[in-house]
């Protein structure tokens, strides 16, 4: 009976558009939680002092939802499609459709409706980012992919370019069991990196790392050190990612909700000439609203003092 609730939830699932369902067992993740710990502690975690923050809450769901007993990991694929990009200035593929927060709780929503008409009386949570929660281990515990040397989930099938959301509901089900490491020997995001901040397989810090200082740091400069390495990059980095073997052949068909706004293919005068009205108007409903008009102009301003090609 359990198999064949937790199969009508998985194809439900499937069926709204996430790429891969898994489903494990709500428990507290300590290793997961002293791992962010060490990672605080060396200072990998830059100024984001947030993630400091509600420590045991992260750690297990059953602090924040009174008996969670299971966490359901949904996978949604922004594969990127071959564009023409015609400026100088490059904006990542997580940012070039719509904000994916919107998007997945919607289909979260969706999801949690169609759970609770399989399993009567059920109670749910819903989460894209937007509660303290270890998202990639709880998506790595039920079998939607692994961790990647670059620190990114990455899924079999779909590759690294996926987003993450997840269901917690106090009933059981069956449990998937997590996948093997599949990177073997290969090194290419550690060997790719351009500011070297995958330091160790499996060790990013963010104090090295071009997305952090073109999204987190939205005031004041970025070190020349890393500016130096960004080449043109206006807001987050995808090296890590694009080198990645499992992201060669992805069906691009798994990316159905994230179609490119128009100003991927905005010329380097439209970049430069972009304006606080023009920001309301192009990013509102955009990861990029994130970092603010100020942020954005500075990024587009450093590019264009320093004309350094992409790395």
């Amino acid at each position: 009976m359990l198999k064949e609730v937790t199969e009508q939830i998985r194809n439900s699932a499937l069926d709204l558009g996430f790429c891969a369902c898994g489903f494990s067992q709500v428990k507290e993740l300590s290793g997961d939680k002293n791992a962010l710990l060490q990672r605080i502690n060396k200072g990998y975690t830059a100024e984001m002092k947030y993630l400091e923050n509600n420590l045991e809450k992260r750690a297990d769901p059953r602090i924040q939802f009174e008996n969670a007993k299971t966490v359901i990991s949904v996978l949604l694929s922004y594969s990127p499609q071959k564009i023409n990009i015609p400026s100088s200035y490059h904006v990542s593929a997580y940012a070039r459709g719509n904000d994916y927060h919107e998007i997945i709780n919607s289909l979260l929503a969706k999801l949690l409706i169609k759970i609770k008409e399989i399993i009567p009386g059920v109670n749910g949570h819903t989460s894209c980012d937007s509660c303290p929660v270890f998202e990639r281990a709880w998506a790595k515990n039920g079998g939607t992919g692994w961790i990647g040397k670059n620190t990114v989930l990455i899924n079999p099938d779909a590759g690294s370019f996926v987003f993450i959301g997840e269901v917690i509901i106090d009933k059981e089900l069956e449990y998937d069991i997590p996948l093997e490491d599949q990177c073997g020997n290969c090194t290419l995001c550690i060997d790719s990196c351009p500011t070297k901040a995958l330091v160790e397989p499996y060790a990013l810090d963010a104090a090295k790392c071009i997305t952090y200082h073109t999204i987190e740091r939205r005031t004041g400069e970025i070190p020349d050190e890393i500016a130096e390495k960004s080449g043109n990059r206006i807001y987050a980095c995808d090296t890590c990612q694009d080198v990645c073997p499992y992201n060669k052949g992805v069906d691009k068909t798994l990316n159905r909700y994230f179609t490119p706004n128009n100003y991927v293919t905005w010329s380097d005068n439209e970049w430069e000439n972009l304006d606080e009205e023009m920001f309301e108007v192009h990013f509102k409903k955009t990861a990029i609203k994130r970092l603010g008009f100020t942020g954005l102009k500075r990024n587009i301003d450093l590019v264009k003092k320093k004309s350094l090609p992409l790395q």
